[in-house]
């Protein structure tokens, strides 16, 4: 089986399909992504990443991928046989996907310190010829992007206290279990809810950081997931 997963690492999704693959233990290869042009013919669907070959079947977005691969190689299950269960994990994934991730992008480009971080830290990634137009325009853009969404118009404490709220809800949920929902074994949404906290939790977004650190519960969980997927 030939897989070559196209992304970089820096993204949540990449890494959710990133982990997904290590823990269906399935070989590939990761070719890291050099600026938009590079996605582009990756991923010429919708331009981002991540993109896989999946022996020579050209795939996009992270929630089709891993269900392409879970099709591919069914053991062990990203979705739980029980219905009422599976409904819960693919709606937590979505949740991850669509809400939590822009309160790390507004972390990342909303906050002027961090902004410059995270283009400085984009930019090492990119051909020399774009470094100077991402530095220009990128944080711009980005931003402007976070405040279209709508979670970048929020004030940051307001922006803060409502992260606190969904990492203290995302406890609640995880309850006592190793991962979401009482299963044994991670599932789509965890491998969602990983990525997500990984965003968060960087060194370009401290406010990230502390919020996570306050539910060392999710650390718990971030550490177990990544023990069995490292």
């Amino acid at each position: 089986m030939a897989i070559i997963l196209y992304g970089n690492r820096l993204s949540p999704f990449v890494e959710k399909v990133y982990r997904g693959l290590k823990l269906k233990q399935l070989p590939f290869q990761l070719h890291q992504s050099h600026g938009p042009f590079d996605v582009r013919r990756n991923n010429p669907t919708t331009g981002k990443m991540p993109a896989l070959d999946l022996n020579g079947q050209k795939l996009f977005d992270s929630t089709l991928i891993l269900r392409a691969i879970d099709e591919c190689k069914p053991e062990p299950p990203l979705v739980s046989p029980a219905p009422r269960i599976a409904a819960h994990q693919r709606l937590l994934e979505d949740w991850a996907d669509e809400s939590l991730y822009w309160y790390g992008m507004v972390l990342r480009w909303n906050v002027p310190a961090n902004a410059a971080c995270t283009i400085d830290g984009i930019s090492r990634e990119l051909l020399p010829i774009l470094r100077p137009l991402a530095k220009a325009l990128g944080p711009r853009l980005i931003a402007s992007q976070t405040r279209a969404q709508g979670m970048g118009r929020l004030p940051l404490d307001v922006l803060l206290r409502e992260l606190d709220g969904h990492l203290a809800n995302l406890v609640q949920l995880l309850g006592d279990g190793p991962f979401f929902f009482g299963v044994s074994q991670p599932s789509i949404a965890d491998l969602a809810i990983f990525g997500q906290l990984g965003f968060l939790h960087s060194t370009v977004t401290p406010e990230g950081v502390a919020a996570v650190e306050k539910h060392p519960e999710l650390l718990e969980f971030y550490q177990r997931l990544d023990a069995l997927t490292d």
